[in-house]
């Protein structure tokens, strides 16, 4: 009834416009995640919405869903030229006419009417008013059948066999498959399943009877990849966790396992069940403490709790800005859960663990928490850790007591990190790695030596609180007296070996 139609029209409204109401601002990747998984729900329940109340209906069901699809990609065309013919007309009216308005803003809003109303109008015009009608439809579209039978299933079974080759080569090789394996084994099982959802009136047919094997086939070669995807994940959500492409990946992986062993064992022809349980299953991915955003918040806090408590960075469930160095890699891992955590999700939530969380600004992004924590944020692809210290040199300088003055001030880029200089013609100044060195040409055996490194690493963890006395190192023997004060060194750290890209100081040498 009319009363019945403008009710069901104001509560669908009412619910657009209550979870605009509930979403945040600014909106996180979360926010767009759970958006188009609850969309997906949404366009998979209308597939089903007119016969929920009603037993039976197959040939129906499969007209109605042929209508759907059909009119969604004519609905994209027409869409699609009429955008590109109108973006043509006022680009021209722009050229010739020579108006003073912003076109890119004008074109912007083109493609929303066009993308969001006449599209959608479009489409909904085109839905069967009465869909028990089409139980006594006959017509099966002769472009859908050579579509589905000779483009879509032949790119089905190169896909699946390049996959089973791949199988194949990880078996022999004895190693862990790529974790985007699972992209195209998910495509190829949705296709697959469309494919035979495509040809399904005509299985029946005699001049169709590979249908039959082709589905038994389908399902029961997908078991494999299924297999080789669950463990691709399973070893990327043990390397880095969870988060809601995987969690989908897994959620995927399952009803892939469902869907293959049900009509793999009953051979059953109810189509739906296939839009019915995936609705169910994106409907609970996206809500509740059990979907993916919840689970991957909850995953990836506690991965990253772990690290901070592991590392030392987190005392007592405080967190301290004190400047602090760890291990290059678990800095790494660090940055990497903040990162994901500001993108995704934001970081109001963690704002508890810091022991000052008064002193944080509202807008706090990733490097601004890791500084806060005592750590430098590290980006995904650096390979070693870095440095960087900076401190003044004492301003007057007392040399008394020494003879040469040695202003060091060198860059080394892919060549060693040495050099080697006269003071005098018996005195020479060397530098290898991190080490200087004082020799004398008639005894080089006597040399001194005065190791950076230690000072270095110092630097690094004393951050802005070093200060000149800091960077000052003494080293004395039988025939040298060296005093090293250090301005500047930058560079990479790999375990225990320090790289050194720059080096600025001032070296005061004494022969006695």
């Amino acid at each position: 009834s009319r009363r019945w139609q403008l009710g069901a029209a104001l509560f669908g409204l009412a619910a657009l416009l209550l979870y605009y109401l509930s979403l945040p601002v600014p909106l996180k990747i979360a926010d767009v995640f759970r958006f188009f998984v609850l969309a997906a729900a949404v366009h998979l329940w209308v597939a089903f919405a007119p016969f929920m109340r009603r037993a039976g209906g197959e040939k129906a069901f499969w007209q109605y869903n042929r209508v759907l699809f059909l009119r969604f990609a004519l609905a994209a065309l027409y869409s699609s030229v009429l955008y590109v013919g109108l973006t043509l007309a006022i680009s021209t009216m722009d050229a010739l006419l020579e108006l003073d308005f912003d076109l890119e803003n004008v074109l912007l809003k083109l493609w929303i009417w066009i993308a969001l109303v006449y599209n959608t109008w479009f489409f909904v015009a085109g839905i069967p008013k009465d869909v028990l009608e089409l139980e006594r439809e006959r017509d099966y579209p002769t472009g859908l059948r050579i579509f589905t039978q000779y483009v879509l299933i032949p790119l089905v079974v190169v896909y699946m066999a390049i996959l089973y080759v791949y199988l194949v080569k990880i078996i022999i090789e004895w190693n862990l498959p790529k974790g985007w394996v699972g992209y195209p084994v998910i495509g190829l099982s949705i296709t697959g399943v469309l494919a035979l959802l495509l040809v399904y009136p005509i299985r029946e047919r005699a001049e169709n009877a590979w249908i039959v094997t082709y589905s038994k086939f389908f399902y029961c070669a997908l078991f494999p990849l299924i297999g080789l995807l669950a463990v691709a994940i399973v070893t990327r959500i043990a390397d880095y966790g969870i988060t809601e492409r995987r969690y989908l990946v897994v959620i995927a992986s399952a009803w892939l396992f469902g869907i293959a062993l049900y009509y793999s064992i009953k051979g059953s022809r109810n189509i739906k069940l296939i839009p019915v349980s995936l609705c169910l299953v994106s409907l609970l991915s996206a809500i509740g403490p059990w979907g993916a955003v919840a689970v991957s918040w909850r995953n990836q806090t506690a991965r990253l709790r772990d690290l901070l408590v592991s590392n030392e960075v987190m005392t007592d469930g405080r967190l301290e800005s004190s400047a602090k160095v760890i291990d290059f890699e678990a800095e790494k891992k660090i940055s990497n859960i903040v990162k994901y955590l500001s993108d995704t999700h934001g970081l109001d939530r963690l704002r508890d663990w810091y022991a000052d969380a008064r002193m944080l600004p509202d807008d706090l992004d990733h490097e601004l928490a890791m500084r806060e924590m005592g750590l430098e944020y590290r980006q995904a692809w650096e390979d070693v850790a870095s440095f960087s210290v900076d401190v003044e040199p004492p301003n007057p300088m007392a040399v008394r007591g020494y003879e040469h003055s040695y202003r060091l001030f060198e860059h080394f880029e892919d060549g060693p990190v040495s050099f080697d200089v006269a003071l005098d013609t018996t005195t020479r100044l060397a530098l290898e790695g991190t080490t200087l060195y004082l020799s004398h040409v008639a005894r080089p055996a006597d040399r001194l030596s005065a190791e950076l490194g230690p000072m270095i690493r110092d630097l690094q963890e004393r951050g802005e609180e070093a200060d000149a006395s800091d960077a000052t190192l003494f080293a004395e023997s039988a025939l040298f007296r060296m005093l090293v004060y250090l301005a500047a060194a930058s560079g990479s750290i790999e375990g225990d070996s320090i790289r050194l890209d720059h080096l600025n100081a001032i070296v005061l040498v004494n022969v006695k």
